[in-house]
């Protein structure tokens, strides 16, 4: 069991959703230099033949890039953890070109780890489900509404290269504010936050993994003055179905009260195409609507998503970390045989992750 901590947390890291009038509120609009930085940058690398892994920080650095990089990092780390960056040319490149583009900024942020036992560290956020079938547990290949959770990365990024005919709002929560609220109004609570749960790994662990975390997983945590929240309810009660464990009373009050606080502070808007939201996972919950995609490509929403570990800049307790990866690396490691969850292991109405 972590430390609990009960301390208040103060704007900009502990925000509400009245705290903005709207999205340019959380945004940054990428001028016509930082465009053609980008496009030479890109144009770059096509010439150099690289692949999208083949990338890294220094084939995107530029003069008219790197201030701003830098103060997007800091501000998702040390700030309000949520930025949406503005302005992308979407409309001008094809998919492969926007995924380098992208990534090369992303690179600037953290290290992209795997996203689930397939390897892909560039995850495309569509709806994969085909008719007749079910959807599977894993959230980012579906249409379905998903609830307020944490990815399993310290930042996470979702890029729209082309949103849907209808749906798909985003919805962001400060953790933090969470936190504060919680404590103030039922800080009986807390330790079981702080205590946390085991989580199920949904058969994409390493093939000498156990199904669930061996350790209880802390909803929030504290770590070297910085206080973390890691939240994903469905695979949480997946863990407790697989055990045979019965939450108490009181445990399933303190999630329900958990859920309520992040939709009531949660902050919503839409994704528009060229823009990218990045998050601190460490500092807030996202979750997205339903969404309803048209019948030719042109309708079908796509997003792209990078997990980014940080290294040395935000260290957290080894408890959060749910897979027994390689270097203690967050994500999910590639594993031979293994696919995404399947559809049994939705236990919950509205998925996450």
């Amino acid at each position: 069991m972590t430390q609990t901590v009960i301390k208040t947390f103060a704007f900009p890291q502990a925000w509400r959703a009245a705290d903005f009038k709207d999205v340019d509120d959380i945004s940054i609009f990428l001028g016509h230099a930082q465009i053609t930085a980008l496009e030479e940058r890109l144009a770059d690398v096509n010439r150099r033949g690289l692949s999208l892994t083949d990338i890294t920080a220094s084939y995107f650095q530029h003069s008219d890039l790197d201030d701003l990089l830098a103060g997007t990092l800091n501000e998702l780390l040390f700030g309000r953890g949520i930025v949406v960056m503005r302005g992308l040319p979407a409309d001008r490149y094809d998919a492969d070109d926007m995924a380098k583009m992208y990534w090369g900024i992303g690179t600037h942020f953290g290290v992209a780890v795997s996203q689930s036992a397939v390897g892909d560290r560039l995850g495309h956020v569509r709806d994969l489900t085909k008719p007749g079938e079910e959807e599977e547990a894993r959230g980012y290949t579906s249409a379905r509404e998903l609830r307020l959770h944490t990815d399993l990365a310290q930042i996470a990024g979702l890029f729209c290269y082309r949103p849907a005919v209808s749906g798909g709002i985003s919805i962001v929560s400060s953790a933090l504010a969470i936190h504060n609220q919680i404590a103030a109004e039922h800080p009986h609570y807390m330790p079981i936050y702080y205590k946390g749960f085991p989580y199920h790994r949904r058969d994409e662990q390493a093939p000498d993994a156990e199904p669930v975390t061996p350790h209880a997983v802390p909803i929030f945590s504290t770590f070297k003055g910085n206080t973390s929240v890691f939240y994903v309810r469905e695979i949480l009660q997946n863990a407790a179905d697989e055990c045979g464990v019965s939450l108490t009373e009181k445990e399933v009050a303190a999630l329900d009260y958990f859920d309520n606080c992040a939709r009531a502070n949660a902050f919503q808007f839409r994704l528009e195409q060229g823009d990218a939201l990045f998050m601190n996972n460490r500092t807030t919950l996202h979750a997205r609507t339903e969404f309803k995609n048209g019948s030719d490509d042109a309708g079908k929403r796509h997003l792209m998503r990078l997990w980014l570990d940080v290294p040395g800049m935000r260290p957290d307790v080894p408890e959060i970390q749910l897979y027994e990866n390689d270097d203690g690396r967050s994500g999910i490691d590639p594993q031979k045989g293994r696919v995404r969850a399947a559809a049994h292991y939705r236990t919950m109405p509205n998925g996450s992750a």
